[in-house]
């Protein structure tokens, strides 16, 4: 388990890699769009697939080396644990506050599963461009190509809203 100045600075750069794969994988759907109609430059997708996987995988190895951490001193310290959810508030919101941090719990476990199934999703796009050329081969997989980096970036969009969430209720 990483000391918690340790873990701070690992939260730190994994927003900043988080934030940078949203932008990437937003671009790269933006990009691929043209694919549907055949006029997209095909180094620059490859290239915004290639950088996406890049911080994708650099967000998802900082989240887990700080996991631990995350999981003794917020999640068990904190938001399943309803005698410090007291401390911090009035008596009278205390039942309600500790419903809402379980819930914070369960849902940052979601975040995990849908962020490992986008990973994979953005691995199989950058896959698929590497060898496949729309102008060599044609336009049948650009449905494909497009839907899945579709669901790549909504997966990360989806972790960056949780992640930002459950942060707000107690970082490390």
């Amino acid at each position: 388990m990483l000391s918690l100045s340790a873990a701070r600075w690992l939260l730190v750069l994994h927003t900043g890699l988080g934030v940078a794969a949203v932008a990437a994988g937003t671009h790269l759907v933006i990009w691929l769009r043209r694919y549907l109609r055949g006029t997209q430059s095909r180094r620059a997708v490859v290239k915004f697939a290639a950088i996406f996987v890049a911080l994708q995988v650099g967000a998802f190895v900082a989240g887990n080396v700080m996991y631990p951490t995350y999981k003794v001193e917020v999640r068990a310290a904190y938001l399943e644990n309803p005698r410090a959810l007291a401390a911090d508030h009035p008596a009278s919101a205390t039942e309600e506050l500790v419903r809402s941090a379980a819930q914070a719990a369960r849902w940052f476990d979601v975040k995990e599963h849908w962020i490992a199934l986008g990973l994979f999703a953005s691995a199989a796009v950058l896959l698929i461009l590497a060898f496949w050329d729309p102008a060599r081969d044609g336009a049948a997989f650009a449905p494909i190509v497009v839907g899945l980096a579709t669901i790549a970036c909504a997966t990360v969009w989806l972790g960056a809203i949780i992640g930002v969430l459950t942060a707000a209720w107690r970082a490390v």
